[in-house]
């Protein structure tokens, strides 16, 4: 045990001062002794004529004071249903010879029940009950002991009691009864209702302090003092510490709190089956007002994702790790589509936080950067970069019985526009020419320039190749029309073509291209 600060000593006069025991215990013990011995020899030749149904009395008080003593721990085995403490309980209950049995029940289940094997059959047997409260509750009734008390004993104890005492005890244990209350009165009684009405009128946090007594600074009653002042000193610390640490909670939360209804990034927080348990207003933005909606799933408002989402919620939740999408979505309206960053992550064993950020103008500054890598700066159209692609998704592409034919083109006299006429001539034919091919093709076939003179068109679900001549020949005829190269000039191209089909799905984009080129 943690030692008690030193009192200094108080000094005392004389030398039976010194005889005085300091502990309350010790003083106590022996004035009670002292004043028996006295009564006693006065009063021997008197005894009780009611010390027997005394003893009974006292005696049941006993079991009845037995079951107060260990009520809080049977409270607790009853609020546990621990079978357990409540066999350790009944086995100290037991050890007293008056108790012949002890049942402990919790609502309606018997945690423990036993009788004494030394009681005889038809033996004249009492019961004491006792309803048991919950310790967190005193209105709120857990369990019930029974005290099952032997008459027998308790008669045989009271008789036995009386036969030593006769009358003498009687009237000794009332004077010694009347001197205890008088001495316990002085010497523990009255300092200790000292210290309770002190302590009910202590303030925590004003930093008041038990009065420490010149007479009891050596004894129980001091070191009790100098334990509540002690006691008192670490509270008030701790309720310090704790409000300061309040104050930080406070503050910590009120600055998460603007975050969470500031950012512009969504915020929830999900249940592991994906559904929205609470959200921040940024993302009812990005979603719209369905996902305002009470426990809506995620999967709903992500639509047509759901099947992803799924999978990225029991992803993380499975690993630990946080998971991430773009997906695109339909609002409708007028957003339409848009694309958000999606990123799950787990926060504990059935929740799963989730941030949902709008990355639309991300997509399309990247689509656009795609589309301007894919594109012909001059005339605008696919470049063979653009073109290559487009070919090779359409020869991957399941075409069931559409056909997919390939015009390769090259400009006839054009080199002669450059010659006679200077490259920005050539350049505005080229420009002419690339209007003229959209003009001649359907809106669904790809037109790409290949490099210089040359262009491809890639006509997709052509009916044959009667169609596919067709376009050709139209196109030839477009391109041999005089072209307008300003200052009043005009210059007159030609156009050779040639036609292939795809093939098998297992051609190449520049196998297809070298067929239609050849």
């Amino acid at each position: 045990m943690k030692s008690s600060p030193e009192v200094p000593a108080v000094r005392r006069s004389g030398a039976f001062a010194r005889l005085i025991p300091r502990s309350l215990v010790a003083r106590t013990s022996l004035s009670i002794l002292l004043l028996a011995v006295v009564m006693g020899l006065l009063f021997s030749i008197m005894a009780s004529w009611r010390v027997r149904a005394a003893e009974q009395d006292r005696l049941i008080a006993r079991v009845d004071e037995l079951t107060a003593t260990v009520e809080n721990t049977v409270s607790i085995a009853c609020f546990l249903n621990d079978a357990t403490l409540a066999k350790e309980i009944a086995g100290g209950l037991m050890k007293n010879r008056i108790v012949a049995g002890v049942q402990i029940m919790s609502g309606k289940t018997a945690l423990f029940s036993a009788m004494s094997t030394a009681q005889g059959q038809g033996a004249h047997i009492d019961t004491r009950k006792r309803t048991i409260y919950s310790p967190f509750n005193k209105q709120s009734p857990v369990g019930e002991i029974t005290i099952f008390v032997s008459h027998a004993e308790i008669e045989a104890q009271a008789a036995a009691y009386s036969r030593y005492t006769i009358w003498i005890l009687s009237l000794q244990v009332s004077i010694v009864a009347a001197a205890v209350a008088f001495l316990v009165y002085l010497l523990v009684t009255r300092p200790i209702k000292g210290i309770s009405d002190e302590l009910h009128r202590v303030e925590i946090r004003s930093g008041m302090r038990l009065t420490l007594r010149a007479g009891e600074r050596k004894d129980e009653i001091g070191q009790l003092v100098v334990d509540v002042n002690s006691l008192i000193s670490r509270l008030t610390d701790a309720l310090d510490t704790e409000r300061e640490l309040r104050v930080e909670r406070e503050i910590s939360e009120r600055r998460m709190r603007l975050v969470f209804e500031k950012a512009d990034t969504g915020m929830l927080v999900l249940d592991k089956h994906g559904a929205v348990q609470s959200c921040n207003p940024a993302f009812v933005r990005i979603l719209g007002p369905a996902a305002a909606v009470s426990s809506a799933m995620l999967g709903d408002l992500l639509a047509p994702h759901g099947p992803l989402v799924a999978a990225l919620i029991d992803g993380s939740r499975d690993s630990g790790e946080p998971r991430d999408a773009d997906l695109e979505i339909d609002l409708g309206g007028s957003r339409g589509k848009v694309w958000v960053e999606l990123s799950v992550n787990p926060i504990g064993s059935n929740l799963l936080q989730a941030l949902v950020n709008d990355i639309t103008e991300r997509k399309r500054s990247e689509s656009a950067a795609h589309e301007l890598a894919s594109r012909d700066t001059l005339t605008g159209l696919l470049n063979r970069r653009g073109f290559d692609a487009a070919l090779a998704r359409t020869l991957m592409a399941p075409r069931g019985d559409a056909r997919v034919a390939l015009l390769q083109i090259d400009l006839d006299r054009f080199k002669a526009v450059n010659d006679n006429y200077g490259h920005e001539a050539g350049d505005r034919v080229l420009r002419d020419v690339a209007r003229v091919f959209e003009r001649c093709v359907r809106r669904s076939d790809v037109i790409g320039r290949m490099g210089g003179d040359e262009f491809a068109v890639l006509l997709t679900g052509i009916e044959g190749a009667a169609k596919a001549e067709e376009i050709a020949n139209n196109v030839i005829r477009c391109v041999s029309e005089p072209i307008d190269i300003g200052g009043g000039q005009v210059a007159k191209i030609g156009a050779s073509i040639g036609i292939a089909f795809a093939g098998d799905a297992m051609e190449t984009p520049a196998a297809f291209m070298h067929r239609a080129d050849s």
